[in-house]
């Protein structure tokens, strides 16, 4: 549909020169005025997408008073026109915030090109306004304090939650520093503490408040606090703040429980969801995932590397959600064929296509009341992704063939291991969808970064197999575990899976070698495989005693000649080193030197 254009002129013959060009150039004029407060009133019962407006209009509105109430109370953009150009009219326009100022007299070409970037001004910011006000009411609804932050460190948001934690409404906090808002002490010596906020915009990682913390708010009252800091990623992938999200110190019945495996038994419950966690950075992400699981937020992207397990996380996100009773349904949006996908999600009525004998619920109605998981959701086609960005905002959509909406009550979280930025530059990926879906973002670190977990992961998936295949194998040798923390783990938890299960396959002995392990993929060690022409028992011992001496070097060179560091690399103790240094002659060439 053609712009409607609001004209505000007080001389007429100006006037009808405008109406005729820009009917000419194909706008609609919805009215010519001749007074500020006339245009107040029509742009009230008109609804003009813009206004022309001479700044130098008589009587007693001016200009610049007319354009600021047409921008603050309906929200029109304005272009200025007059015949002056002096520094004392542009200062008292730049007041208003017009979207452009022309000068009389001016081209018609001028004319056009200086309205048609206005409105395309106006509806990006719109489009910004639509997201800020988006992430806003999303968070406002949360039960637990949120506190958003620019790379400034500056306050841009606080939530209801957040005012009566801190004492500070949002109109006074915002553009404060976060120190002065949130002032945090340690609760042993009463001194105060940073928050890692530093570390959170300068590394884009997820970190802690700390244990022991309380938060003394504007009135001196001080209250026991934990929470985490996470990263806020623009569609670039580039850190453009950080979000603080608290609330009270959980107790220790509510510590997420990390002694088994990444394997989910629904029949244990919530209290009972059982995974690996040994790493301090894992850990981190757990506590975050289980505050947002326990809020009110409906939408949450997780983002990591294929195999670094975004799908427990998301089962770990439901059953600590408080839709925990509802379905949680999976579905893999690179797995299903394109023309299937949509009738999957939204289902479809009976006669929508030819072998539609009878209506069926989409998964969608399906995970009504619970938890809908779209993993790779890059993958969605964007025909797709406008239907799935009406269900993020309104709750409703249509089935295949169908004409009534239909509601349903839904959490949706969405995963993806590819890079949306490029897939938004691509055309390939719906910006507003992107912006919609990244309210709230939990990361997953690859298992590279977090070594700690290798072992305990391995020695849970030997208890797996052994229940699965019937064996009694009593965990990893020493030299197996070494081998699986020197490799770099290019496929994350879900190789090391495959690993531990072709193992458990080959080993005969009760213990895992290094030989059954076979890591032989692009960067790893290459004395781990055997090698051609050998049988595994002509290079078994040879090749342990290199692949030991290999890996020791490597562990005290990576941990600067630290033992006690070298020795928690290797999963042995710092005795089991000094001797193993001491058979391969490894105390020298600044290697194995003291802590």
């Amino acid at each position: 549909m053609p712009a409607r254009v609001l004209i505000v002129e007080d001389e007429r013959i100006t006037a009808e020169d405008l109406r005729d060009i820009l009917t000419g150039l194909g706008y609609n004029v919805v009215a010519s005025v001749s007074s500020g407060a006339d245009a107040v009133a029509l742009a009230e019962e008109t609804q003009p997408d813009l206004a022309l407006m001479d700044i130098q209009i008589k009587g007693p509105m001016p200009g610049t008073e007319a354009a600021r109430v047409l921008r603050e109370r309906f929200n029109i953009p304005v272009i200025f026109l007059t015949a002056h150009a002096d520094a004392e009219t542009v200062s008292r326009a730049k007041s208003s915030e017009p979207l452009g100022y022309i000068v009389k007299p001016f081209q018609e070409g001028e004319l056009r090109a200086a309205i048609e970037i206005a409105l395309y001004k106006h509806a990006v910011d719109l489009k910004s306004l639509g997201k800020s006000e988006l992430f806003a009411s999303t968070l406002r609804a949360i039960s637990d304090g949120v506190i958003s932050v620019d790379r400034s460190e500056s306050i841009a948001f606080l939530n209801p939650a957040a005012e009566g934690w801190t004492g500070w409404s949002a109109r006074e906090a915002i553009g404060r520093q976060l120190r002065e808002v949130f002032p945090l002490l340690d609760a042993a010596s009463g001194e105060g503490v940073e928050t890692p906020l530093w570390r959170v915009l300068g590394e884009g990682s997820l970190d802690d408040l700390g244990e022991g913390i309380l938060l003394m708010n504007r009135g001196g009252t001080r209250r026991a606090v934990a929470g985490s800091i996470a990263p806020i990623r623009d569609h670039r992938g580039q850190v453009s703040g950080a979000v603080v999200f608290f609330g009270r110190a959980l107790g220790e019945s509510r510590i997420v429980p990390v002694i088994a495996g990444p394997e989910v038994d629904s029949s244990l419950g919530v209290g009972g969801f059982k995974m690996v966690a040994a790493s301090n950075s894992i850990k981190q992400v757990l506590r975050f995932a289980r505050r947002v699981a326990e809020s009110e937020v409906s939408t949450i992207l997780i983002e990591g590397e294929s195999g670094t397990g975004k799908d427990i996380v998301a089962q770990f996100i439901h059953h600590f959600g408080r839709r925990n009773q509802g379905p949680f349904v999976p579905i893999n949006c690179a797995a299903i064929p394109e023309n299937l996908l949509e009738s999957e999600l939204f289902g479809y009525e009976k006669g929508a296509f030819t072998d539609a004998r009878a209506s069926k619920a989409g998964l969608l109605e399906v995970a009504s009341g619970g938890t809908i998981f779209l993993d790779e959701i890059g993958e969605m086609p964007v025909l797709l992704q406008a239907k799935m960005l009406r269900v993020l905002e309104e709750q409703t959509f249509r089935r295949l063939g169908g004409v009534r909406d239909i509601e349903v009550d839904v959490r949706v979280l969405a995963a993806t291991n590819s890079n949306l930025a490029e897939a938004i530059e691509q055309g390939k990926f719906r910006r507003d969808l992107y912006y919609r879906l990244n309210v709230i973002q939990v990361f997953l670190p690859p298992l590279r970064d977090r070594k700690e977990d290798v072992l305990p992961l391995a020695d849970n998936f030997v208890r797996l197999y052994n229940g699965k295949f019937k064996r009694d194998i009593q965990g990893l040798s020493n030299a197996a575990g070494a081998m699986l923390l020197a490799y770099d783990w290019p496929g994350n938890v879900r190789e090391l899976r495959n690993v531990i299960e072709r193992a458990m396959v080959l080993e005969d002995s009760n213990w895992i070698q290094g030989p059954s392990l076979h890591i032989a993929s692009p960067g790893s060690n290459p004395l781990l495989a055997v090698q051609p022409g050998e049988s595994e028992e002509g290079n078994f011992t040879l090749s342990l005693e290199q692949i030991e001496r290999k890996l020791l070097s490597q562990a005290l060179t990576k941990a600067a000649g630290n033992q006690t560091r070298a020795a928690v690399i290797l999963g042995i103790t710092r005795d089991t080193l000094r001797y193993k240094m001491k058979k391969f002659r490894l105390g020298t060439g600044g290697l194995g030197t003291g802590d």
